[in-house]
């Protein structure tokens, strides 16, 4: 843990040395998935299709109709001496589309989402046998169906229904997207204990949040199980997940889950504006009877800016202690690099395992469409 202070320390103070840019603000919904450039906190400045006045034209038509259509790609290389292979690649294409049925149908209608998938690649956890995952958009190859659902507001309460997933809406800091390794995103401590439904499965699902100034509260209940055929669900299972999480003032969150099967885990997050461009994120957990006992990560996220517009560094440490193969250690820095509808991310880990420690040398490159 005196690591970990120190690294946080370390960054903290060089962060506050940085000055001062101006902020370019992305138009299209915040999406949390994976290598989505439309991550919360990232700022997209262009697309690759948008270089023409009619294409502009069609997409400022299609989102006053209530249509926004979300398309990226990102491809990935992963390379680390100290593992067999030497260079891995991999690459996600995630396809959204959103609908504000309130300005296609009538006014006081809701919303839906749609994602889809494609992946292809390997990556180096096979290998590493981390409970982490080194890169947050490795999975298995696939084309499938990520989530779909119906979204309605009634006052200060908005229930959503459909094929749903987990890391999503639950465990979020908003100041770790910048990152890469997969437990940045959702905590390996759920994802591994539970397996899902996170990315890129969802499940059968139905989530609430109650809504009020400075205060959220979220509650869902998801099918437990993973049975389903390219992201189509094959049934309803046996097994359910619960989960419940409040927030307070955009600072503080304080979450539980019950798996049927799999049991209990609880967690809190501290994630927090320090400043113009430094945002800091703690999370820490416990699931006792778990293969995950433990679990804390912490980390810093300097931008947009102030280097260039758009840009973002970010780092971070996370710890878990395992039952069977012991405490495990990741140390991320990144660098996220923006350059309208392309975006390049250098990015190095050191993965500390009981038996062996792995040095990571990674760049992703993002396309938006």
């Amino acid at each position: 843990m005196a690591a970990v202070a120190a690294v946080v320390t370390i960054l903290r103070s060089s962060a506050l040395l940085v000055a001062l840019a101006q902020v370019a603000h992305a138009d299209l919904m915040p999406d949390p998935c994976a290598c989505s450039a439309n991550k919360p906190g990232f700022f997209r400045t262009g697309t690759l299709t948008g270089n023409s006045d009619d294409i502009d034209k069609l997409r400022a038509a299609w989102k006053d109709d209530g249509f926004i259509p979300q398309l990226t790609y990102a491809s990935e290389v992963f390379t680390s001496p100290e593992l067999s292979h030497h260079a891995v690649f991999a690459g996600l294409v995630v396809l959204g589309l959103d609908f504000d049925f309130g300005k296609l149908v009538t006014d006081g209608l809701g919303t839906a989402h749609v994602a889809a998938v494609g992946i292809h690649g390997d990556g180096l956890s096979a290998e590493l046998k981390d409970v982490y995952g080194v890169s947050g958009n490795v999975a298995p190859q696939d084309i499938r169906l990520f989530e779909a659902w119906v979204e309605q507001s009634i006052s200060k309460f908005t229930l959503r229904g459909g094929i749903l997933a987990a890391d999503q809406e639950f465990i979020l800091a908003r100041h770790s997207t910048a990152l890469l390794n997969a437990t940045f995103g959702i905590i390996s401590q759920l994802s591994f204990n539970l397996s899902g439904p996170v990315y890129p499965v969802g499940t059968p699902g139905l989530s609430g949040r109650f809504e009020l100034t400075g205060f959220t509260a979220r509650a869902a209940v998801y099918d437990g199980d993973q049975a389903n055929v390219h992201g189509i669900p094959r049934g309803l299972g046996s097994d359910v997940l619960a989960i419940g999480e409040v927030e307070y003032g955009e600072l503080l969150k304080v979450g539980a889950w019950h798996h049927s099967k799999f049991g209990n885990g609880a967690y809190a997050i501290v994630d927090h504006q320090l400043g113009r461009y430094l945002g800091a994120f703690v999370r820490g957990g416990a699931s006792p009877n778990e293969p995950v006992r433990g679990y804390i990560d912490t980390g810093v996220r300097i931008g947009p800016g102030p280097f260039r517009d758009g840009d973002f560094i970010g780092a971070g440490v996370a710890w878990a202690r395992t039952d069977m193969m012991g405490d495990q250690i990741v140390l991320e820095g990144t660098y996220q690099a923006q350059f309208g509808w392309l975006t390049i991310q250098p990015d190095l880990q050191l993965v500390m395992l009981h038996d062996r420690t792995a040095a990571i040398i990674a760049t992703r490159v993002t396309i938006v469409l």
